[in-house]
């Protein structure tokens, strides 16, 4: 990397950076070969002179009513680099706590009525478009058995989306409905019907999902959280492990 750049990045400016080496190249001087060899306007030249000596990285002197300047020691921007390290570690603590905010900032919104939900399922595939994937617990057949020919068309979409699905259904399934153990697409597993659950649980990105199917109108609750959904995931894996095939 030249040495031009590396003073830019340092945080002079691209005319402050060429006055600076061609000074390093001069060294003590008046503005005029300064001037001659940057080929800069005199009184910008001045202008970025005083700057640099803001910076500490040139000094002048005053010799028969004739102003010299002369650079500082190179060393001189280690200084520099040093403060503007201190200055970013003093920010540091500030930035990061934004940051977590930002993370843990949490959306909530409710989708009600077979309307109100399809919308919601419509976003969920163009939000996994393609090829994404989603965890689902708690499932016990009543989607389609509310949504009616929308979970038919959920399950092509997914399908052709190219959508991967882990769901752990209530084994009671297997036995009323077997039909939409043979239509759905994805992985499926399946847990004691003691365990069953009137909420039903999607994961996926930074969503966590709650169906309450039985409401009247069913309902569907949707959380934006990072820490949530990560959270649920854990959960879902867990369950997932000891449910059976």
């Amino acid at each position: 990397m030249a040495e031009r750049e590396i003073l830019e990045e340092l945080g002079l400016s691209e005319t402050e950076a060429r006055v600076y080496l061609a000074l390093i190249d001069t060294g003590s001087s008046l503005a005029g070969p300064i001037i001659k060899k940057t080929g800069l306007h005199r009184g910008t030249t001045y202008q970025i002179l005083q700057r640099l000596k803001e910076k500490g990285l040139v000094s002048s002197i005053i010799q028969g009513k004739k102003q010299y300047f002369q650079p500082v020691n190179p060393e001189r921007l280690m200084d520099i680099l040093k403060q503007r390290q201190e200055k970013l570690e003093e920010i540091l603590p500030n930035l990061k706590a934004k940051l977590k905010a930002s993370e843990e900032k949490q959306e909530v919104t409710v989708y009600s009525g077979v309307k109100g939900i399809r919308s919601l399922m419509d976003k969920i595939l163009e939000d996994l478009n393609p090829e994404g994937k989603y965890y689902d617990f708690g499932v016990s057949g009543l989607f389609k058995e509310i949504m009616k020919e929308y979970w038919d068309i959920w399950q092509k979409k997914k399908r052709k989306y190219k959508i991967k699905s882990y769901v752990i259904f209530n084994e009671e399934v297997k036995k009323k409905n077997p039909q939409l153990l043979k239509d759905y697409y994805g992985e499926a597993r399946f847990h004691p019907k003691e365990y069953s659950s009137i909420t039903d649980t999607i994961i996926y990105k930074d969503f966590v999902i709650l169906f309450i199917w039985t409401a009247k109108p069913p309902i569907a609750v949707v959380i934006k959280n990072k820490g949530n959904a990560d959270s649920y995931k854990n959960q879902f894996k867990l369950m997932w492990k000891y449910s059976k095939k």
